[in-house]
């Protein structure tokens, strides 16, 4: 390896010293300009600028899905990283990035609505270095590397950079910026050939050539008579135009390639368009360095320039000189650390002013370091008048990394710098936890793909134990949790495992939540057994978030009527969204999939079956039923008789048995009654008349048909009331020996007891009216008189259903009650029924 590359190729990092510098420790806060306008990135920037490319116009059909496959990519290289292998994982973040990056066409990669997969890719690269210096061994100071009294140029500045971590970190990210360009300039293509015939000037050339012969009639006076580099500015002369074209271009690609990293081939460049002493003066910047001999008697071999200085000398005067192109004058002031000539050709591009502005602190650093060691070079031919006057001319400052930085804002224009680059700077000056303050910003505003980008930084940051704000971490991560979340549709999902792992990186408590609210979207049974295992296998308490999940869905159907109160009066019966209610009912199957989860399943599909009963939707409340009964097919056997949601279950199963007994006899004594036949009129014949008579006997047959059934019914409906009016210890009311799940808070408890409670103050007067409804249906003296009992009953001590029944709902019943004593009264028997006795 040519070390004399050292200072200006993408190819070598100095060697790096022992933990002198570890990756992103300085905390300092430095405020630099935002580069990026929100409309288009590239509208003002100068051609010179590597991310320049076609017109903006030139955009994908569908940029929306550039980078859309990330998440599942991400998740395959996330998931099976571990602290060990930190750099393989940042290798791969970056390679997925610019591999979906060249699935766009050439002249799309680098514009507006891709820059920011580029962005990412360079941001992975960027932490991949820093990490990667950060944990090689380093010498600890100068001393130990110089312990020669004199040594060449080029071993002095070896030296340098492997004791010095702060030199070495602007040389790391200039490698970084060069290795960047150079991908962004071949992954476009955009770059005008140079061609090479070797020939320097080949149209000039031509032109003096043919001089006043018959075939240049029209010779140009203007045009120089020498082929000397330096004839026009000596002549006052111009060259061809073509030539002129040439030569620009030329310049241009120069540039190009040494901001790339590629001296060697701007080098190269040169030689093959015939133009060598463009190339000659290329290489002047090289440090001095002698060559190892095998016999001491061999003479001396040399690399690099024992004129170093004096070539500064010259070179700062093409710099300067106004007549030059303006890109071999950056090329020349990068090599010899000239500033404001090296930034001409970086207008408009955060990355390239950043990148002149590194190399330039880094020719400063090396020439200040070799003056102070002149004495210390081997044959050293600079004297040191020349040193000072180099010194005066050549004015700029040593500044820290934070001062490059506020340096590149003033040139910026108050451009906003993108989130990708505003990440990047905090990187490269250690502000780790700047980034993380940012973070919260940032999940307010920034699209999906950037908190993306966010929860994995911090996942590799947590693998390096460089996260200094856990709980922002969370955070962000809980934030992209959500969005992947959000991003389902249609009640299904092909990769639970995916959102299952990034459910396991925040907290148990969390995890609970986030995972509860991905099952809330999944209404698809095929799809539930994959959540399930995921989750499991992810290390979630499943079972807990499918409570909080189910719970959930509980809430959306309870938002029709609010909190339950003491004072609740049933609503008339709003007909629900029946989607709503079909995903409220299946939900239970989650606990279905997870073990030992059947006293939470009876506890939340009792809470479904009051929320029913509440809005007045008594099918849902039979749907839940039965869709219980079928995932626990034998759970009566299996739960504890004394617990008290087995007794909740039973108390609304027999309730709503009751309202279904009572809707089927209703619909018996309303509808199925025969019609009598119509009258005869008077003028009816005599076979009209024994029609007639045939007809009102089958209308009598079907009335004692129908009586009987109708009789039949009232017997087995009003058994089916009175299991709600008698149920053993009151019902819905605990046992003292009850117990209930430990998997509900108090809270949760307490609001139960509310609900079990209003139950109660609603269903059991509509109990009481639906049982008089029926005993008061027929003319049967028993049945009045069991009417006139239900009083009995409800004023009974050992019940005190009383209770219950406010001062309206009292008076409707007694009214009802007085009717029957009226009734019974008409039939000659006093009140209760009994007969009178003179």
């Amino acid at each position: 390896m040519d070390n004399t590359l050292q200072l200006h190729s993408t190819q070598y990092t100095p060697l790096r010293n022992k933990r002198s510098r570890h990756l992103l420790q300085r905390e300092e806060t430095l405020n630099v300009s935002p580069i990026l306008n929100d409309t288009s990135i590239f509208k003002n920037l100068n051609d010179s600028s590597l991310r320049h490319v076609l017109d903006e116009s030139s955009i994908l059909a569908n940029p929306s899905s550039t980078g859309d496959h990330l998440s599942e990519e991400f998740f395959e290289i996330i998931q099976s990283s571990r602290p060990s292998s930190v750099l393989d994982t940042l290798a791969r973040l970056a390679q997925v990035c610019c591999d979906s990056l060249e699935l766009i066409e050439p002249w799309n990669r680098y514009n507006v609505h891709n820059y920011w997969l580029a962005e990412e890719a360079n941001t992975w690269k960027l932490i991949h270095c820093l990490y990667a210096d950060s944990i090689s061994e380093h010498p600890e100071s100068l001393e130990n590397l110089v312990t020669e009294a004199t040594l060449s140029q080029q071993s002095l500045v070896n030296a340098l950079f492997r004791s010095d971590s702060e030199l070495r970190l602007l040389q790391l990210l200039v490698d970084w910026l060069e290795a960047t360009a150079a991908y962004q300039e071949e992954a476009t293509k955009t770059s005008a050939p140079v061609i090479g015939n070797n020939i320097h000037w080949g149209n000039t050339l031509h032109e003096l050539l043919i001089g006043n012969s018959l075939f240049n009639k029209e010779k140009n006076k203007s045009l120089v008579t020498c082929m000397d580099p330096d004839a026009p500015r000596r002549q006052n002369k111009s060259i061809h135009s073509d030539d002129m074209k040439d030569d620009s271009d030329l310049c241009k690609r120069i540039f190009t390639e040494v901001r790339c990293g590629k001296f060697q081939e701007a080098v190269s460049l040169c030689i093959s368009a015939g133009q060598a002493w463009r190339g000659a003066v290329l290489q002047g910047w090289k440090l001095l360095h002698y060559l190892p001999k095998d016999d001491p008697t061999d003479p001396l071999e040399i690399q690099g320039n024992p004129s170093r200085d004096l070539w500064k000398w010259c070179a700062l005067g093409i710099a300067n000189c106004a007549s030059e192109n303006i890109y071999y004058r950056a090329t020349i002031g990068i090599l010899s650390g000239h500033l404001p000539s090296a930034l001409l050709a970086c207008q408009g591009s955060w990355e390239d002013i950043l990148w002149a502005h590194l190399k330039i602190q880094i020719e400063v650093r090396v020439d200040k370091f070799l003056h102070e060691h002149h004495l210390t070079v081997d044959a050293n031919t600079t004297p040191s008048d020349v040193l000072d006057l180099l010194q005066a001319e050549f004015q700029t400052d040593e500044i820290s990394l934070q001062q490059v930085f506020s340096a590149v804002k003033s040139l910026m224009d108050g451009k906003r710098e993108s989130n990708y680059q505003l990440c990047q700077r905090y990187l490269m000056l250690g502000q780790v936890r700047t980034i993380m303050l940012n973070s919260l910003e940032w999940l307010e505003n920034a699209n999906e793909r950037f908190i993306r980008f966010l929860a994995h930084l911090i996942l590799v940051l947590r693998q390096m134990g460089k996260d200094p704000q856990h709980d922002v971490g969370d955070q962000v991560l809980e934030k992209y949790v959500t969005l992947l979340t959000i991003r389902l549709v249609d009640g299904s999902v092909e990769s639970p495992e995916l959102i299952a792992y990034y459910t396991s990186t925040v907290p148990a408590e969390k995890q609970i939540i986030l995972y509860a609210n991905f099952m809330d979207q999944i209404h698809k049974s095929d799809y539930r057994q994959g959540v399930v295992k995921a989750g499991l296998d992810a290390g979630i308490d499943v079972g807990a978030s499918a409570r909080v999940a189910i719970k959930k869905a509980i809430a959306d159907i309870q938002q029709g009527y609010g909190n339950v109160e003491l004072n609740f009066t049933q609503t008339s019966v709003i007909e629900k969204d029946k989607t709503l209610i079909s995903k409220v009912i299946s939900s239970l199957e989650w606990l279905a999939l997870v073990d030992n989860q059947l006293e939470e399943a009876l506890w939340l599909n009792n809470a479904m079956i009051r929320t029913f009963i509440f809005i007045g939707n008594t099918d849902a409340a039979n749907a839940c039923l039965t869709s219980f009964n079928k995932m626990f097919s034998n759970f009566i056997n299996t739960v504890d008789s004394s617990t008290s949601e087995l007794r909740e279950h039973l108390c609304l199963k027999a309730y709503l048995d009751a309202l279904e007994g009572f809707a089927t006899w209703y619909r018996h004594f309303i509808s199925g009654q025969p019609k009598d036949v119509q009258p005869l009129p008077p003028d009816a014949t005599f076979s009209d008349k024994v029609y007639h008579e045939q007809q009102c006997a089958q209308v009598e047959k079907k009335k004692a048909i129908w009586i009987n059934a109708v009789s039949h019914q009232s017997r087995h409906t009003k058994s089916l009331l009175y299991n709600v009016l008698l149920f053993p210890g009151g019902w819905l009311q605990d046992e003292s020996d009850s117990t209930s799940s430990d998997n509900f808070n108090q809270e949760e408890k307490t609001e139960r007891l509310k609900q079990l409670d209003t139950l109660r103050r609603l269903c059991v007067p509509e109990i009481v009216i639906l049982l008089l409804k029926i005993l008061q249906s027929n003319e049967d003296i028993e049945s009045h008189k069991e009417a006139i009992k239900l009083g009995n009953l409800i004023a009974a001590e050992n019940r005190a259903l009383y209770q219950v029944f406010n001062r309206s709902k009292l008076m409707e019943i007694l009214e009802r009650i007085k009717e029957s004593s009226l009734f019974l009264m008409e039939k000659g028997t006093d009140i209760l029924g009994f007969e009178i006795r003179e």
